[in-house]
């Protein structure tokens, strides 16, 4: 109800936002959804699975596979700090990416998904955790080295 969404825009959502939020919880209390009908699909099929609910895309599903279901093998390509930090550590696609997340001009020099992909393809099986470091790389003073 009104209590609800007021918590939601205390705790800093959107009135969207926490709809979509809502609505991914009340899949799992309904039984639509539970962490063991996702852990046992395959990647791209959970990735699917949780796209195909309403105001849950790519990121946020990347990012529920990440920390909710501690998937092994996650590359969230479309997050802006993980596309910086590839540009940093491997010089990626200055001034030709395709952009599927913003149209900001500031953001068109980072690397592309297939890029990122085909670097990341060494981290198998455990790209979440190349993904971690790559989090690490923009958020730490100490990684600025790799300038």
């Amino acid at each position: 109800g009104k209590y609800e969404y007021l918590r939601g825009q205390a705790a800093g959502l959107s009135g969207r936002n926490y709809e979509y939020r809502r609505g991914l919880a009340e899949a799992f209390l309904a039984g639509q959804l539970s962490k063991d009908v996702l852990a046992a699909l395959p990647d791209g099929q959970c990735l699917a699975t949780l796209c195909g609910l309403r105001g849950i895309g790519e990121w946020s599903a990347h990012m529920f596979m990440m920390f909710s279901l501690a998937r092994a093998d996650v590359l969230p390509h479309g997050d802006l700090v993980i596309r910086k930090a590839f540009k940093r550590l491997y010089g990626c696609s200055q001034g030709m990416a395709t952009l599927s997340q913003t149209s900001v001009a500031e953001h068109a020099d980072l690397p592309r998904r297939r890029e990122m992909e085909e670097i990341a393809q060494r981290w198998r099986p455990y790209r979440t955790l190349g993904s971690w470091y790559m989090w690490h790389v923009l958020e730490t003073k100490e990684a600025a080295y790799v300038y």
